[in-house]
């Protein structure tokens, strides 16, 4: 009987054992299958999307093929720091002021660095990426990243007198640093140097922002503000194809080359949206778009009031740098008395998709944000129809959008001046086109006003200015300080 029981018993913990050893196999298995699936799909994304997607916990193992990882260069980087920072921090005061004052929003008379410290902790290098794309250039992209312990002060002197000391902290910043060197046959063989930030992957700039001595929540907007002038500044300034020419050697250097310059022309007609997103409590939205390549030179439509499914008919003129890279960006606001503007949607486009001279129909599905990542709400937010056209410059016609491109930013610079917009950064309103032409139906309340002003002109018809072909900038914005509106019949 005990024989019996010892085998039984022994048959079952036999069993026992096998079935589990299955089992943490098959688990194992399992794990194991997941583990190669999400490897795979690692290996499909691209690098931006890696390193978006682990940031901080980005493990120095991980290579990609077409970057070479430079610990060498990191670590005389480190040594030399103390002595780059201290140079650079002049450098930059002297070059990042200006345009902090270029791009200062409305309500801030003066927007200036108190303090200025990058700190003791060098930048990193995470890899280099070496190509000959033209004969004579060398061409070096650098994956840049800086988790400083920079000290910055931003002096912020309002309108009204008030003087606000804000604090940056915690500044991290990543980019893909193109360099291109321009080679020479004479000593030390380069002979200028071009500096531009890549668009993609997209520059990241992560910060802490601090009222010395108060709180953002009593200074409503600030937080935003600053954080859309860092964006529309370094878009505008620095992303490729936006470059800084360095010439080297102390000799005159032809950078003619080198030098940005307009390739075409890209048409946008703004013809109407469909079942927009409905923001408002009582009634209905109050639509109108803003369209922009530059984010210096933003457009945008009169406002059509309650109504989700409005037709603008507007259409805008984009010079255009660079044909392969460049996007359009088009904005669909609510307009809002007495506070912000709500985002109803946004889509880009890119110029590459155009052919020379095609003028295609599109249809976009608007999206709550550009940044996929970022997306919470993913409900429907209706669509918008454009007509766009890209036209090639000629080496004439090209030299004409340069003057005209000169002579608005003039105009516009004179208008922030004057008290007529709050920055150089705002959209203009009604259709003006950056060629200086009106190209709307009606226009109505420039530079994001919303359709109340009213202008009368040395030759009006009660108080509306109709033209028969396009106005120019500077009598445009004669008409508007006089108080008016102007009406084209284009």
């Amino acid at each position: 009987m005990g024989l019996l029981t010892g085998l039984l018993f022994g048959v079952i913990v036999g069993i026992g054992l096998v079935a589990g050893w299955c089992f943490a196999m098959r688990c194992r298995s399992k794990q194991r299958i997941a583990k190669a699936a999400n490897i795979k799909l690692l290996g499909k994304m691209s690098q931006d999307e890696v390193k978006k997607l682990l940031y901080d916990a980005f493990p120095p193992w991980v290579i990609f093929p077409e970057f070479e990882r430079v610990k060498w260069m990191n670590k005389q980087l480190e040594k030399v720091w103390p002595y780059v920072a201290g140079a650079a921090q002049e450098i930059i005061r002297e070059s990042v002021e200006p345009v902090l004052e270029q791009y200062r929003p409305i309500g801030i008379s003066s927007l200036k660095f108190d303090k200025l410290s990058l700190g003791r902790l060098a930048p990193q290098i995470e890899g280099i990426r070496i190509q000959t794309l033209k004969p004579g250039q060398i061409t070096m992209d650098m994956d840049f990243r800086w988790n400083g312990d920079a000290s910055i002060i931003l002096g912020i002197q309002t309108l009204v007198g008030a003087s606000l000391p804000v604090q940056l902290k915690n500044l991290k910043f990543f980019a893909t640093i193109r360099v291109i060197f321009q080679l020479s046959e004479n000593i030390p063989c380069i002979s200028a140097v071009v500096v531009a930030l890549l668009a993609k992957p997209k520059p990241e700039v992560k910060y802490t922002l601090k009222v010395i001595g108060g709180s953002l929540t009593g200074v409503p907007g600030l937080a935003d503000m600053i954080k859309d002038l860092v964006e529309d500044a370094i878009t505008d300034q620095l992303e490729w194809p936006h470059r800084r020419v360095i010439p080297i050697g102390g000799l005159p250097v032809d950078t003619s080359d080198l030098e940005l310059k307009l390739q075409g022309r890209l048409t946008v007609g703004v013809i109407k949206a469909n079942s927009l997103k409905n923001m408002e409590m009582f009634g209905r939205s109050d639509p109108y778009v803003v369209a922009y390549v530059r984010p210096l030179f933003k457009f945008k439509t009169k406002v059509v009031n309650n109504n989700l499914n409005p037709e603008w008919n507007a259409e805008f003129n984009f010079d255009i740098e660079d044909h392969e890279t460049q996007l359009l960006t088009l904005q669909v606001y609510d307009e809002d008395v007495g506070q912000k503007d709500a985002l109803l949607g946004i889509v880009s486009y890119r110029v590459a998709k155009l052919l020379p001279e095609e003028t295609k129909e599109e249809v976009f599905d608007l999206l709550p944000s550009l940044d996929k990542m970022n997306v919470r709400d993913k409900k429907d937010r209706g669509t918008i129809t454009v007509r766009l056209k890209y036209h090639v410059y000629t080496p004439e016609e090209q030299k004409a959008a340069m003057e005209m491109e000169k002579k608005f930013l003039e105009e516009k610079q004179k208008a922030k001046e004057a008290g007529m917009i709050g920055s150089t950064m705002d959209a203009v309103g009604g259709g003006l086109t950056k060629a200086g032409k009106f190209v709307g139906k009606t226009v109505s309340t420039p530079f994001g006003g919303g359709g109340s002003r009213k202008a009368k002109s040395p030759a009006h018809e009660n108080g509306i200015v109709r033209a028969g072909g396009p106005i120019s900038v500077s009598k445009w914005f004669n008409h508007w300080k006089k108080g008016g509106k102007v009406q084209s019949t284009l």
